[in-house]
C-alpha cells in the first residue's frame, strides 16, 4: 500500500477507533470548572516575573535558570531540525471494511495470544506498526489489523505487558485482489482470530455480526467487481 493511501486508511480507522473508546476505553475524569479556575488562580500568584523565557523550556517554570555564574541561561535550547517536507496526499480509497474483535466479559487480549493469533492467521507486523497480510507480489495489503484502543498500533517492544480490549480488521478498497475474494478472506480470518482470542466478532457499528450483514457485505463486494470491471472495459 503506497504510504498515501495508507495515510487516508489510518484517518479513517481513527474515527472507528474514537468510537470504540467509548466502550470500553477509559477516558480521563472531567475536572470541575470551578476547581480548574482556582488551581489556575493560585498558580497565577505563585509565579513569579522572570526577565526573559528560554526557548525550549517548560512553559510552567516559575524561576530562572541560573549558569554557574548565577547569569540567566539564554539561548541554550538546541535548535529543532528542520522537518522533511511532507508527499501530497493521494486520494482516499473508495472503500474502507471493517470488522472488530471484542474482548469477552470485561477481559484483556494479551500480547502473548495476539501474537499467536496472528502467527496462525498469516498476519505480519508491518507499515505503520499494525499487522498485514499481503498478497504475493504486491505492496498493498489485502487486509490489516490495528489495535482497537488508542493510538490503534502495537508497541513491538512491549508484547510481555500488552493488553487491549478489542482489535479491528480492515480492508480497503481496490486492493490486490478482487474484493469479493478480500472480503471472504477478512471474515475467515476474523473469525479464526475470534476462535483464538475467545472474543466477540462485531460489524462496524459494533453490533454482533450476523448471517443477513454477512451476505449484504459479499453482495456489495460482487457489486462493486462488477462496476469496476466496466470501468476497465469502457
Amino acid at each position: 500500500m503506497d504510504a498515501a493511501t495508507l495515510r487516508w486508511t489510518i484517518i479513517v480507522i481513527g474515527v472507528l477507533i474514537l468510537a470504540a473508546i467509548f466502550l470500553f476505553g477509559h477516558p480521563e475524569k472531567k475536572r470541575s470548572p470551578k476547581a480548574s479556575r482556582r488551581k489556575a488562580t493560585a498558580a497565577a500568584e505563585r509565579l513569579e516575573p522572570t526577565l526573559e523565557e528560554v526557548p525550549g523550556e517548560s512553559d510552567h517554570a516559575s524561576e530562572p535558570a541560573l549558569t554557574g555564574q548565577g547569569e540567566l541561561a539564554i539561548n541554550r535550547a538546541t535548535p529543532a531540525a528542520p522537518r522533511a517536507p511532507r508527499k501530497p496526499a493521494g486520494p482516499p480509497p473508495e472503500k474502507i471494511i471493517t470488522l472488530f474483535l471484542l474482548a469477552r466479559d470485561n477481559h484483556k487480549i494479551s500480547g502473548a495470544d495476539l501474537l499467536q493469533a496472528a502467527l496462525k492467521t498469516e498476519l505480519v507486523m508491518g507499515d505503520m506498526d499494525i499487522f498485514h497480510r499481503h498478497a504475493e507480489g504486491s505492496d498493498h495489503p489485502i487486509l490489516s489489523m490495528a489495535n482497537a484502543v488508542k493510538p490503534g498500533t502495537f508497541d513491538k517492544d512491549a508484547w510481555n505487558t500488552f493488553e487491549t480490549a478489542g482489535l479491528v480488521l480492515f480492508m480497503t478498497l481496490p486492493g490486490p485482489i478482487l474484493a469479493l475474494d478480500a472480503w471472504d478472506m477478512l471474515l475467515a480470518t476474523a473469525r479464526r482470530m475470534a476462535e483464538i482470542l475467545q472474543a466477540e466478532l462485531h460489524d462496524e457499528n459494533h453490533e454482533p455480526l450476523i448471517r443477513q450483514k454477512e451476505a449484504k457485505i459479499r453482495e456489495e463486494m460482487r457489486l462493486y467487481d462488477r462496476g469496476r470491471a466496466r470501468q476497465t472495459f469502457v
